[in-house]
C-alpha cells in the first residue's frame, strides 16, 4: 500500500472519477492529495512535482518567475556538477587515490553508483568547465563552487575551487535534486577538517538538510521510524546492509527543523 503496510489489497484508483481510496486507512483524494500524502509535501509542491512530470509550465507572478529562474540555474550547476565528478572519479588517473580510499571503505562500484559518489580534483576545474558550459563564475560562486581569491586568500580576486582533492558526495533534497556537496578530504595535511560542506546558499541549508533523504524517505513512511546516523559513510554502510530508513546530519548538532522533516515521515527516530 502507498501509505502504510497492509496484507490484504484495501487501495483503489476510480480512473472515471480521478480520484484513490484506502479501506485500510480511510485515507483518500484526488491527484494532488496523493502526491501530498505520499511525498509529505504541502499543495504547491505537489503541483510543481506533477507539472515537471507532465512537461507543464505553471504561470508565476514575474517576482516568482526571477526567483524560480535563479533557482533553476543552480539545479542545474549542481547536477551538471555532479555528473562531472562522476567522471572524474570513474576515468581521471588522478583520481586513483579516490578510487582507493572508496575500496578501502567497502564502498563498492554500484555503491559508489547509486550515490553518485565523485572526486574532485586537486588541480583547478571549476572555472574551466563553467565557461565550458556558459556558466559566469558568479553563479558557481552562488552555487558554492567556486571562491574568490580576495575573500578566501587574499590573492588579488582570483578565483580557486572550492573543493579540491577530495571525494564528493551530492546532497540531494527530498526531491532528489542536488542541492550541495559535502566533500571528503584524501590527505589529512590539505584540510584540519576531514569533511567541507557547501555554504549557505539558496537551495542548500545545513540545518535543514539530511544526507540520503531522497532514498531513505520512503522506507522512513514504511518503517514509521528513521535513524540518524552521524556522517554519510556510517549511513551508505547502513543502506548497502539493507537498513534504508537512515539518513545524516551534514556533520552539525540536530535541529528543530531536521525533528520537523523526520516527523513528516516517522513517528519516532533513533540516533
Amino acid at each position: 500500500m502507498p501509505f502504510h503496510r497492509e496484507k490484504t489489497p484495501s487501495f483503489q484508483v476510480n480512473p472515471a472519477r480521478q480520484i484513490y481510496h484506502c479501506f485500510g486507512c480511510g485515507a483518500g483524494g484526488d491527484v494532488f492529495r496523493f502526491v501530498q500524502e505520499r511525498e509529505k509535501v504541502d499543495f504547491l509542491t505537489a503541483v510543481q512535482i506533477l507539472a515537471r512530470k507532465a512537461g507543464v509550465t505553471i504561470e508565476l507572478s514575474e517576482e516568482d518567475r526571477r526567483d524560480a529562474s535563479g533557482k533553476d540555474l543552480l539545479y542545474k550547476i549542481h547536477e551538471e556538477a555532479a555528473a562531472l565528478y562522476r567522471r572524474v572519479l570513474l576515468q581521471d588517473p588522478a583520481a586513483a587515490p579516490a578510487r582507493e580510499y572508496l575500496r578501502q571503505r567497502q564502498l563498492d562500484a554500484p555503491a559508489a553508483e547509486k550515490f553518485q559518489i565523485g572526486y574532485a580534483p586537486e588541480r583547478p576545474a571549476m572555472l574551466a568547465w563553467g565557461a565550458s558550459k556558459k556558466y559566469p563564475p558568479e553563479a558557481l560562486e552562488t552555487a558554492g563552487l567556486l571562491l574568490r581569491g580576495d575573500s578566501a586568500r587574499g590573492r588579488g580576486g582570483e578565483w580557486w575551487d572550492r573543493f579540491r582533492n577530495r571525494v564528493m558526495f551530492p546532497i540531494r533534497d527530498e526531491q532528489g535534486r542536488v542541492i550541495g556537496f559535502s566533500g571528503r578530504v584524501l590527505r589529512a595535511e590539505d584540510h584540519p577538517a576531514k569533511y567541507v560542506n557547501s555554504p549557505e546558499t539558496p537551495l542548500f541549508h545545513k540545518s535543514r538538510v539530511l544526507y540520503a533523504i531522497d532514498q531513505a524517505r520512503h522506507a522512513i513512511i514504511d518503517a514509521r521510524q528513521a535513524i540518524l546516523c552521524e556522517g554519510q559513510i556510517d549511513t551508505l554502510r547502513c543502506h548497502l546492509a539493507g537498513l534504508t530508513n537512515v539518513v545524516a546530519a551534514q556533520g552539525t548538532a540536530v535541529t528543530e527543523e531536521h525533528a520537523r522533516i523526520l516527523k513528516r515521515y516517522a513517528d519516532e527516530g533513533w540516533c
